[in-house]
């Protein structure tokens, strides 16, 4: 059955593309994601793969090139799932959406310049919303027959795109809107399911042990993307396919048809029961009253106060016909208006001024200037740029003096058994130092844990990897592994140094001397590797 559309704004097509999805049916959302739902997931292991150092060239091109398939793949199911929209809009069950060749090589051609063309719009800005308009209402054409071939569908997903285009620049914040609170509570809900499993199940695992740092890990915010779009873009889709179904009507009449087409749908069964209400009630009726008293009870009916809304208001002359705060709120409105309108008027004036001032006499439309900018601006121009640098020139170097100053901290506050205790609090030396003092007094495993963490705050300020309380050693051999890429031996004795402290920190092993000593000798050959060869960290 067809859908009544109302073409007022854009929050209306929002508000008829939730009724159309509601209506639509959890089988035409299945359109949508069969498509949308591997391709999401293959772009998370593509990711995923590609950070790992490990990955050789031929599996990552290998897996690119499924990546494509799969991208095309989401866009002919795109297409199928705006045609049965559209199908449900016009009220036309089973639709033709034409043949499978054509609408692969229409999605192939599109999904390869859309790449392109759409991160250029986003840098440029502004035509960004035609751009997506463009593209969402190819899907829609693609999903029907047309005579022309390739080249008709573009040029009708264009003139279809073109249809109000101030109603597409509004459409756009309004779902970038949306799709940010989308995004938002999914991230909430992956960010807390750990902890809710914890709580409900009781089984603790390195998610629920991060804590809040999860919720701001690259795979929670990449996994919460991924189902925030799967979710979100069928109604976007859905939105266009609005717009291009509006658009089509005023040429085409298609809404009309489809009006039309419900009427004769709902026809027999409203005849049979306007004939059920008539034969119901024709006995009731009796003409017993006389047409005097008839035409008196009308006149006593429209004297009644429901009925006094047809009478116009008495109209009223004075001063007091207006309440005070009524005449006090537009007096406010007009002073404002007036305080504004002056506003505009003094800067329009002083930009006149400007222009009358320093910028010559006045060209012909289209021309180039006359001359340049006077001497004055120029001067006005350089000293603010060297102001500007000044204070970039400050902010760096001030950062830079934070980075390389001394930590507050000192060695007779630092304790080697706590828990919350942090690389980035002292300098490497100070953490030498520090083991140093352990070994005097015999306590090889603190003095084994202050050297461990003396090489992290050696990488840390070589910014090798970044030093954060809810990071684990795990984490700091991958972040090792992204950015010393170059450097696999280092990365092999870091690996081999946190493999031994974890033994002895966490597994309450007996720590001897000789292994501190080759520990050593690992942090000073890693450190020597880092900063020797090419590709060091900047």
């Amino acid at each position: 059955m067809a859908e009544p559309l109302t073409r007022e704004g854009p929050i209306d097509v929002l508000e008829n593309a939730i009724r159309v999805l509601r209506k639509a049916g959890i089988a035409t959302l299945f359109l949508h994601w069969i498509g949308s739902i591997p391709f999401a997931l293959a772009v998370l292991m593509f990711l995923l793969q590609v950070s790992d150092s490990r990955a050789s060239d031929p599996l990552v091109a290998l897996e690119s090139l499924g990546l494509a398939a799969l991208f095309v793949w989401m866009n002919c199911w795109r297409s199928v799932f705006a045609g049965a929209v559209r199908a449900r809009l016009s009220g036309e069950v089973d639709r033709p959406r034409g043949r499978l060749l054509d609408l692969i090589a229409v999605q192939s051609l599109t999904g390869a310049t859309k790449l392109l063309v759409l991160p250029f719009a986003t840098l440029i800005l502004f035509p960004l919303p035609a751009v997506v308009a463009f593209y969402r209402s190819l899907a829609v054409v693609a999903s029907r027959p047309v005579d022309g071939g390739p080249r008709e569908v573009l040029s009708r997903a264009r003139r279809l795109a073109r249809y109000q285009p101030e109603q597409s620049w509004l459409l756009f914040p309004l779902l970038f809107l949306f799709a940010l609170v989308v995004w938002l509570n999914c991230l909430a809900i992956v960010g807390l399911s750990p902890q809710l499993v914890r709580m409900l199940t009781g089984y603790e695992s390195t998610f629920s042990r991060s804590g809040i740092y999860f919720a701001m890990s690259s795979m929670c915010i990449g996994l919460s993307l991924a189902i925030a779009w799967i979710v979100f873009d069928p109604f976007i889709q859905t939105v266009y396919c609005i717009r291009c179904y509006q658009a089509e009507s005023l040429e085409t009449g298609e809404d009309i048809r489809a009006g039309i087409r419900g009427l004769r749908l709902r026809a027999p069964a409203a005849a049979a029961l306007v004939a059920l209400l008539f034969a119901a009630f024709i006995p009731m009726v009796r003409a017993n009253v006389a047409p005097a008293d008839l035409q008196k009870a009308s006149a006593a009916a429209m004297q009644s106060p429901e009925y006094s809304w047809r009478l116009p208001p008495p109209a009223k002359d004075g001063p007091g016909s207006v309440p005070w705060i009524v005449s006090f709120f537009n007096r406010l409105a007009d002073s404002t208006k007036s305080i504004r309108h002056a506003i505009g008027r003094a800067i329009d004036a002083f930009f006149q001024w400007l222009g009358d001032r320093f910028g010559g006499a006045e060209s012909q439309p289209g021309a180039l200037p006359s001359r340049g900018l006077h001497w004055t601006v120029w001067l006005v121009i350089a000293i603010a740029g060297g102001i500007i640098a000044f204070i970039a020139l400050r902010i760096l170097r001030s950062r830079s003096e934070a980075n390389d100053a001394v930590p507050a901290e000192t060695i007779q506050s630092v304790s080697l058994d706590a828990e919350d205790l942090t690389a980035d609090r002292m300098p490497e030396d100070q953490w030498i130092e520090l083991a140093d003092k352990s070994l005097r007094e015999g306590n090889l495993r603190l003095a084994l844990r202050a050297f461990y963490l003396a090489n992290l705050s050696w990488m840390g300020r070589a910014r090798f990897i970044g030093i954060h309380p809810g990071k684990t050693n795990r984490e700091y051999e991958l972040e090792l592994r992204r950015r010393g890429r170059n450097f696999p031996e280092a990365r092999a004795l870091f690996g081999t140094n946190v493999a031994v402290f974890e033994r002895a920190w966490y597994g309450l092993r007996d720590v001897a001397m000789e292994e501190i000593d080759e520990f050593r000798e690992r942090a000073a050959k890693m450190k020597s590797m880092l900063t020797g060869g090419p590709g060091a960290a900047a």
